[in-house]
């Protein structure tokens, strides 16, 4: 019988550990992610949100369980990490126990401070939790916060992966791009959808490398009993980009056209309309549409912070250096 050993990297640690990462885009890494494309801004309300994406695909494994609030990203109360397998179901059964218990004691920690119990009374694992909700606050802020936890393994093994194959597939994709006239940057998506894997299948029925779901698929391919084409890289490659291109053109922004690939079009241009705005952090924060959830707010984040760990990639086989892309930008705006 297999024994699993746990690891418990507290709130302080963790608050210290994300401090090094600027949050904000007064930071060189904020900075720096800001420059990669002028088609994909890094908004600053979204820095966090970006900061943790691009953590879980670098830092965390699949042995790593983040407890976080779903809302706000900057907020991580812990990790629980699981020694002795590198199986994701097996690691995520053994690390439900103690996700559990460190779940309640944060529940506790903040249904309490929501009561007016000071956080020097509840002791010191109580402090930093006050501080990164920034109290004295409204007691039902707190309430909410204490039902609103959400826990995200790491991704690292996946994307260390996905980046093996991404270089192989790098130059065909980059080709097809360039023949329907859209951003290179979009070649970072498939780490999103699939970890550029062409035989990836998704619970909700989505295949291939760029996830493309029957309904959406039919409009684009060919998917019959004998011939699939969303598992056949080029010309899924080629469906996604006409996909993207009809998304730019209907809503008008590459962040748009990036959130409806999985939200889709009708709902992004719904939620244009509802909140008032097409500003991509706008419709994030605002939009509360009932499929409008968790996976579709952090969509756009995801992707910009894959596109920081492609980029690299991407510039090689374009022929082209971040620093020239720097200066080539620069010489443009001036």
């Amino acid at each position: 019988m297999t024994r699993f050993g746990f690891h418990v990297v507290l709130l302080r640690l963790l608050l210290i550990l994300i401090a090094i990462i600027p949050l904000t885009p007064g930071g060189a890494a904020a900075d720096e992610s800001e420059a990669i494309s002028p088609h994909f801004p890094r908004p600053p309300a979204l820095s966090s949100n970006v900061v943790f994406w691009k953590r879980i695909y670098t830092e965390f494994g699949v042995g790593d369980f983040v407890l976080h609030d779903r809302g706000n990203l900057a907020i991580t109360y812990g990790v629980v990490h699981v020694n002795g397998t590198t199986n994701e179901i097996r690691a995520a059964e053994a690390a439900k126990p103690e996700i559990q218990r460190l779940r309640t004691k944060y529940e506790g920690i903040l249904t309490q401070l929501a009561e007016g119990v000071t956080p020097e009374e509840l002791g010191p694992e109580a402090v930093p939790v006050a501080q990164a909700w920034g109290c004295p606050c409204a007691p039902e802020q707190l309430r909410r916060a204490a039902s609103n936890m959400r826990v995200q393994q790491g991704l690292r093994e996946r994307v260390d992966e996905g980046m093996q194959r991404a270089h192989r597939l790098m130059p065909k994709i980059l080709s097809i791009l360039r023949r329907h006239d859209v951003p290179h940057e979009l070649a970072a998506l498939p780490l999103v959808e699939s970890a550029f894997n062409p035989h990836a299948q998704s619970k909700a029925g989505a295949v291939g490398l760029w996830q493309f779901i029957r309904s959406t698929g039919k409009q684009y391919l060919s998917i019959t009993r004998r011939r699939d084409d969303r598992r056949d890289p080029i010309r899924a490659t080629d469906a996604a980009a006409r996909l993207l291109k009809d998304n730019y053109q209907a809503l008008g922004s590459w962040p748009l056209a990036i959130i409806a690939y999985n939200h889709g079009k009708g709902g992004i241009l719904t939620a244009k309309a509802v909140v008032g705005s097409s500003a991509i952090e706008d419709i994030i924060a605002r939009h509360t549409g009932p499929r409008f959830g968790f996976a579709s707010k952090n969509f756009y984040p995801e992707f910009l912070a894959a596109l920081e760990i492609v980029q690299p990639v991407i510039l090689a086989h374009t022929g082209q250096t971040q620093d020239s892309k720097r200066k080539s930008r620069s010489t443009r705006e001036g």
